[in-house]
């Protein structure tokens, strides 16, 4: 069944454009990755499809309604966007979590345990429980502003639990691992290959990382704004063009 799909979707700023051409299906279940080098629309393709972008030419629908009859909360409800670098709100990082579950009650020593539980599943699988347990006041401790008092890799794998809270359908990481150390990295593509082998989740990765795409049931190649190439890693390294010129070039 088709999830998402982008037909012939052009987007420009201040007369520019950024996207020219893009076309793409993406699947119920599916993990697509989006590639291209950088300038070629990747993240602009990603916030169009996580409906944080509007403005735009041709034709994307979600489920077969138009995004744009959406409404925002229906959108924020079904796709979530982990970009590069996530923001986190000064305060605990309890409140920072929380924020993903804002319909859950805590009234009652019971209700706040199972809550709790939730969080600590979710740092758990987003390879941060341990840090969190090292700190004093745990679940309690303190994110400073611009979350100043963690690294760039501790503050994104917060970020994606409080995603992970959320349990949308759809998540869209957007350069998730670009901006972190190469720990943080194979930790973060560790919790994207857990919700991978689930199938109970739709992943569209953004990477300009080729070995990311590797493992994906479809790989979308932009070039200079358009789609150019579609189809497995396997298909593409066979063809013999951009995908396969780009993935043997980064693996020298």
């Amino acid at each position: 069944m088709v999830l998402l799909e982008m037909n012939h979707v052009k987007k420009s700023f201040d007369g520019n454009g950024v996207l020219k051409d893009i076309s793409l299906k993406v699947n119920e279940g599916e993990v697509v990755s989006i590639i291209g080098p950088s300038g070629s629309g990747k993240s602009t393709a990603a916030a169009l499809l996580a409906g944080t972008l509007t403005g735009y030419q041709g034709s994307l629908t979600l489920n077969g309604v138009k995004v744009s009859d959406l409404s925002g909360e229906t959108l924020a409800r079904t796709i979530t966007l982990i970009g590069a670098s996530s923001h986190l709100f000064a305060g605990t990082l309890r409140e920072n979590l929380l924020m993903a579950l804002p319909d859950d009650g805590q009234n009652g020593d019971a209700a706040s345990d199972a809550v709790d539980s939730r969080l600590w599943d979710a740092l758990e699988q987003a390879r941060i429980a341990d840090f969190v347990r090292s700190q004093q006041d745990g679940l309690g401790m303190t994110i400073e502003p611009d979350a100043a008092n963690l690294s760039g890799g501790q503050r994104q794998r917060i970020a994606i639990a409080r995603a992970l809270l959320h349990d949308s359908p759809v998540f869209v990481f957007d350069e998730a691992t670009s901006s972190v150390d190469v720990e943080s990295e194979e930790l973060i593509l560790a919790t994207i290959r857990e919700l991978v082998q689930s199938r109970s989740k739709t992943v569209i990765m953004i990477t300009h990382r080729m070995a990311n795409a590797e493992h994906a049931d479809q790989v979308v190649v932009l070039e200079h704004g358009k789609s150019v190439e579609a189809g497995t890693h396997a298909e593409l390294m066979a063809a013999g063009g951009v995908y396969a010129k780009l993935f043997t070039t980064q693996a020298d």
